[in-house]
């Protein structure tokens, strides 16, 4: 079993800012729930026998928050990181309309399987967040914790639920929110498409 949890929140994140694989630290309000979500597992006696990251320094950090409560070391594993959001990253959703017009027209049409942005599409972004995940131990028993990001958890629902990525918006966590995926879920992914 794996339970995926979204990274606390960031500067960008409060402002609805487009973060992608920029490299952005959290913030205070961030790290705050960090160490709460710590204390919720401990408290709640989750037992993991790992904690996981990606290699992004705002999930790498909620992990060592989190796996300092547990006692637990975490480990950043590459293909986990956020959906590269191309000449989009590091601007609001409204400064993408100005300033890519073109690009964001077709991202509103597309959703997640248009890269005119020049990043990645939500199937890219699956693929390698599957990969990623089939190299964990825990993906074939056990139980881990993986911290990570909005859009690669929501790609990950959307194939467990057999739902296209193209338009997967509502399925993205909030920042801290704790995912889980069972048994038929990881088969669902594993064995999707």
């Amino acid at each position: 079993m794996l339970y995926l949890v979204r990274h606390g929140e960031t500067a960008f994140n409060a402002e609805r800012r487009i973060q992608g694989r920029m490299d952005t630290p959290l913030s205070p309000r961030g790290l705050a729930q960090a160490a709460a979500l710590g204390d919720w597992l401990f408290e709640r006696g989750f037992a993991f026998d790992a904690v996981y990251s990606s290699t992004l320094t705002r999930a790498k950090d909620t992990a060592a928050a989190v796996g300092q409560r547990l006692g637990l070391a975490p480990k950043a594993v590459e293909g986990l990181e956020e959906i590269d959001f191309g000449c989009f990253q590091g601007h609001t959703f409204d400064e993408c309309a100005r300033l890519y017009p073109e690009a964001y027209a077709d991202r509103l049409i597309r959703g997640a399987d248009s890269n005119a942005h020049g990043g990645e599409t939500g199937e890219e972004v699956f693929l390698r967040a599957r990969a990623a995940l089939l190299g964990l131990p825990e993906f074939n028993g056990g139980c881990a914790l993986v911290v990570c990001h909005g859009a690669v958890i929501g790609f990950l629902r959307a194939a467990v639920q057999g739902r296209p990525f193209a338009h997967t918006r509502d399925l993205i966590p909030k920042n801290i929110q704790l995912v889980e995926f069972g048994d038929e879920a990881l088969e669902r992914i594993r064995k999707y498409k």
